[in-house]
C-alpha cells in the first residue's frame, strides 16, 4: 500500500522493491557514469513542488539515508502566480515529513526582470541560480542537484541542433557540471517512471500552469516537435540517452587531446593535427583566455588562413578575444 500524502517512506527499505531498485539505479548513474561519490555528502535538492523535482527530493533523501550523507530543500517562489505561495508551503510540508531542512525564498521575478533589463525566463534562472550557489555555500554542500530527466534532455537536444550546436554540445546538457557543482541525477531517466513512482507511493505534486505557455521556446518544442518525433519514434528519447553517452565519451576525448592549447598554437602541432582537432584546438586556446560563444564559420575561415599561409591575417571573436596568423603558428589573446 502506498504511503498516505504527506507521509513519504523515510527509507529504501519502506518502498515497493520496484522503486528501491529504481532508486539504486539513479545512485548507479551517479556514481559510475558521473563519477561522484555519494557517501556522506550533502547535496541541496532543488525543489520547485512539481513531479519531477519532488520524486528527487525524496530519492536523494532515501539515498542518503543509505550513505550517510543529508539533502538540504530549496525552493524559490517566483511571485509569478498567485499559488506560488501554495508551491511553497507544499515544499515546505514534503521537507517537514521527510524530516529535511527546507530553505525558502521569494523573489520578484517580475521587478528582477525589468531592472536588470532581460526576460523573466532568463530573469527566473539567474533568480534560482544566485540562491542555489547561497545554500550550496551556506550549508557546506557538495553538490546542487535538479530535476532534469530523460525527456528535457531530449528538448535540449532539439534545441541545440535549432541553434546550430556542434558536437559534441549537441548531445545536450552535462549529468554533471564540476564548476558550478550542478548535478542531475534523473538525466537519463522518462519522466513517466518519476509520475509513476509518486502515484505508487501516494505522494502529490504542484502543477505549473506555465509549463504549458507556448510563448517559451521550450514549451513549443515540448507540445509541438516532440509529439511528432515521438509518433516517428517512440523510442527517440532512449536514442537521445545514446547520443548523451557517446558525447560525453567524445567530450572527455577532446578535452584530453586539446590540453595545453594555450596563447600559441605553434604550426609543428598544428601540421601533425587533423583539421578536426585543429579546429578544437583552436576552441580551446580561446576558451582559455574568455568568455563568449565562439561561432564555428569564423573558426572554419581562421583553420582556412592558417593552411594558406596567411600571415597577418587577424580574426575577431567575442569577448575582443582575436586569433591572428603568425610565421610560427596561430597566436590568441584577449583584450583585458
Amino acid at each position: 500500500m502506498g504511503a498516505a500524502p504527506g507521509a513519504p517512506p523515510g527509507s529504501l527499505q519502506g518502498l515497493p522493491p520496484k522503486w528501491a531498485h529504481f532508486s539504486l539505479r539513479v545512485e548507479r548513474f551517479i556514481t559510475d557514469e558521473l563519477g561522484l561519490d555519494l557517501s556522506k555528502k550533502t547535496l541541496i535538492s532543488a525543489c520547485s513542488g512539481g513531479a519531477d523535482s519532488t520524486a528527487l527530493l525524496l530519492v536523494l533523501h532515501w539515498l542518503a539515508s543509505r550513505s550517510g550523507g543529508r539533502v538540504v530543500g530549496v525552493h524559490l517562489d517566483h511571485g509569478l502566480r498567485p499559488e506560488s505561495g501554495d508551491d511553497a508551503a507544499f515544499v515546505r510540508g514534503l521537507c517537514d515529513a521527510l524530516g529535511v531542512e527546507c530553505v525558502v525564498r521569494r523573489v520578484d521575478v517580475a521587478d528582477l526582470a525589468e531592472t536588470s533589463g532581460v526576460g523573466l525566463e532568463e530573469a527566473g534562472r539567474n533568480a534560482r541560480y544566485a540562491l542555489f550557489a547561497e545554500v550550496l555555500a551556506g550549508h557546506g554542500g557538495d553538490a546542487v542537484a535538479v530535476a532534469h530527466h530523460l525527456d528535457d534532455l531530449a528538448e535540449d537536444v532539439l534545441m541545440r541542433l535549432v541553434r546550430g550546436t556542434g558536437w559534441p554540445g549537441l548531445s545536450g546538457m552535462a549529468g554533471y557540471d564540476p564548476v558550478r557543482r550542478l548535478l542531475r541525477p534523473f538525466l537519463l531517466t522518462r519522466k513517466a517512471e518519476l509520475t509513476g513512482l509518486l502515484a505508487d507511493i501516494g505522494v502529490g505534486w504542484r502543477e505549473d500552469c506555465s509549463n504549458s505557455d507556448e510563448r517559451w521556446t521550450r514549451n513549443r518544442v515540448r507540445h509541438a516537435i516532440l509529439p511528432l518525433l515521438l509518433e516517428e519514434n517512440p523510442n527517440f528519447p532512449e536514442a537521445v540517452a545514446r547520443l548523451w553517452r557517446l558525447g560525453a565519451l567524445d567530450a572527455g576525448y577532446w578535452a584530453e587531446q586539446t590540453t595545453g592549447a594555450d596563447g600559441l598554437l605553434d604550426n609543428r602541432r598544428l601540421h601533425a593535427a587533423h583539421k578536426a582537432l585543429r579546429l578544437r584546438l583552436y576552441k580551446s586556446a580561446l576558451d582559455g583566455i574568455g568568455g563568449g560563444q565562439v561561432l564555428a564559420d569564423t573558426l572554419f575561415r581562421l583553420d582556412t588562413a592558417w593552411t594558406e599561409g596567411r600571415i597577418g591575417a587577424v580574426f575577431q571573436f567575442p569577448g575582443d578575444r582575436t586569433a591572428a596568423i603568425t610565421a610560427s603558428g596561430v597566436l590568441f589573446s584577449a583584450k583585458h
